[in-house]
């Protein structure tokens, strides 16, 4: 073993100074560090891009793995059965406005014995005939009637007894009236005023 001055080292290289008294050998990179490092600076990249390029991917199939789920379809039926729904009750709350109680003639007289007619309306199929007759004591008997093919007048129906001639409201009411001409015949114990309505429904 040699005899190195003091302050000198041995060393795979030239010794070199450090500073007035001391040497030390010159730094060189080591070739298995470098590799090492370069392999590790490798897998870290790789592991960076493969977990980048995951994501990446996820991203991307994301929508279309969520796309599936988007239509609904027993939402259509529903969303065609609501206008349905709706102009079904239009209609029928148009239906109900328009049938009402029509009245075809208003008349009033003092007689005893008086027969009036009239036309029913097209497509009322419910027809009444209001009366009503004043005197004290009195009564007046009420027969509704129509008009066959043939010309005769037949009655539908009348009064099962008499009404009291008290000034208030009575009606006789057919249904089912297909007959073009309709009639009333109104009997009173002697002339007294009476005043009737003759009505149809449709």
């Amino acid at each position: 073993m040699s005899r190195l001055e003091p302050g000198l080292f041995r060393a795979a290289g030239p010794l070199i100074r450090i500073g007035s008294e001391r040497w030390s050998p010159p730094i060189t990179a080591d070739p298995i560090s470098k590799e090492h490092t370069m392999r590790t600076n490798l897998a870290t990249r790789a592991g960076t891009l493969g977990v980048a390029s995951a994501a990446a991917l996820s991203l991307t199939l994301a929508p279309a793995q969520a796309a599936p789920a988007a239509p609904q379809t027993p939402a259509a039926p529903q969303a065609a059965a609501a206008p349905q729904a709706a102009v079904a009750s239009a209609t029928a709350q148009a239906a109900a406005k328009r049938a009402k109680w029509v009245t075809l003639k208003h008349q009033s007289k003092r007689v005893a014995n008086w027969s009036p007619r009239w036309d029913r309306k097209y497509g009322h199929r419910v027809m009444q005939v209001q009366a009503r007759c004043w005197g004290k004591g009195r009564s007046m008997r009420v027969a509704f009637e129509y008009r066959n093919r043939w010309g005769a007048w037949r009655v539908m129906k009348s009064t099962p007894r008499p009404w009291p001639c008290d000034g208030r409201y009575r009606y006789l009411r057919v249904t089912n009236t297909g007959h073009k001409k309709y009639g009333a015949t109104f009997t009173v114990g002697g002339r007294q005023t009476v005043e009737y309505w003759a009505q149809s429904y449709g």
